[in-house]
This record gives C-alpha cells, structure tokens and sequence, in this order.
C-alpha cells in the first residue's frame, strides 16, 4: 500500500478521467497465457464502460502487433487485436511528433525510461492522464512525471 502510494504522486486535474495505457496492458487482455489477462481484461471494460478518454501514441499499434505476432507467428490474431484498439471507445492515438519525441527524450534522459516507455508517459503528461501499465520501470520511474498505475491498482482506486 505504501508503495502504491508513492506511485500514484500528487496530481490535480483530470488524470483520473484521462487514462494512457501502455501496450503491455492491451497485449496482457488478448492473450490467455499472459499472467493478468483478467485483470487487463476486467481494466479495459470497465474503463470503457466509464467512457474514460485513453490517449495512447501511435506507437501502441506496431508495439501490439509485434507483442502478438513475434512469439505466435499469429499474423491474424495480431490484427485483431490493433483492430480492437483503434476501435476502443474514447481512444485518442497521439502521433509522434518532434516536440513529443523532444519531452520523451527528455524523459528517458532525465528518468531512465527505455524509449517507447518514455513516449507513452510523455503521452500521459501532454494530456492530464493517469499511465496504466504493469511494466515494473515504469512504475518505478514514472510517477515522477505521472500518476502511474497498474490495472489493478487504478480500479481499486475507482471504488474508493
């Protein structure tokens, strides 16, 4: 609890309305095998039935596609599941553009961030949102910049 406290920072605004989510959480829903397909499951619906705006970049789409399609050979199942993104209610897909890569790089420099990780909470901050993810460095690195989440965590925080 502790721990998740320090995570979720100190933010005003609309965070908890806004939402980014990162690939991880959307590959997690499409996949049984994946240890919180429930979860990420139980997260994407309930965040669609609270018509919560999630602000993703483009990026989201290769980064599923590859998550899918590398481990299966599932070409298919890979386009299905971006196709299922880029249908999701609310989505707003962000293009990279020089002065988001400017603040992701700034982020990774600043933060430690791998590159994509960088791009998704820059993402998070330009638009008041809450990153939801169950990558461990972004939860450790993030909330420095944004209010950070897992699934879990974020809908717990719901019911209070």
């Amino acid at each position: 609890m502790e721990e998740r406290q320090e995570r979720r920072g100190d933010f005003d605004g609309d965070a908890a309305m806004n939402c980014t989510v990162d690939a991880n959480v959307f590959v997690a829903a499409a996949r049984f095998e994946e240890s919180h397909y429930t979860v990420s499951r139980e997260f994407l619906h309930r965040a669609r039935a609270e018509a919560v705006t999630v602000f993703c970049p483009t990026l989201v789409l290769p980064e599923c596609a590859a998550a899918i399609a590398r481990p299966t050979g599932d070409a298919a199942l890979a386009e299905e599941l971006t196709m299922l993104i880029e249908s999701f209610p609310d989505l707003r897909l962000v293009t990279l553009d020089v002065s988001l890569a400017r603040r992701a790089a700034q982020i990774a420099k600043i933060h430690h961030l791998r590159g994509a990780d960088a791009v998704y909470t820059a993402v998070a901050e330009t638009f008041n949102a809450t990153l939801i993810t169950w990558d461990a460095e972004m939860l450790q690195r993030s909330p420095s910049v944004v209010p950070t989440l897992t699934p879990a965590e974020w809908a717990e925080q719901r019911v209070k």
